[in-house]
């Protein structure tokens, strides 16, 4: 039987962790707090693992949602240099 939408748990991540393969990328997102300070300590909350074509085609939906977020709401900042949420 099929999930709905409201039945998955919700998760807030404050890093993500790219990496690929030839098949296949990785992206684990976690969340740094202050039991943890470094990006390898923090927990893993969730892997989510997208063929090549999937992930592009995520990548342009995301700068798509995020230029409709900036006209709406005004520019997102940039995180303060050397502490970004994306690792890869």
């Amino acid at each position: 039987m099929r999930k709905q939408e409201s039945e998955f748990e919700v998760v807030y991540a404050n890093l993500a962790k790219i990496t690929h393969v030839a098949l296949e990328f990785l992206m684990d997102f976690k969340r740094l707090g202050p039991e943890t300070r470094d990006v390898e300590s923090a927990p893993t909350l969730v892997r989510v693992m997208m063929h090549p074509v999937i992930a592009k085609a995520f990548r342009d939906a995301l700068a798509e949602n995020v230029r409709r977020y900036e006209e709406k709401f005004g520019e997102i900042p940039a995180p303060p240099h050397g502490s970004g949420p994306v690792v890869h």
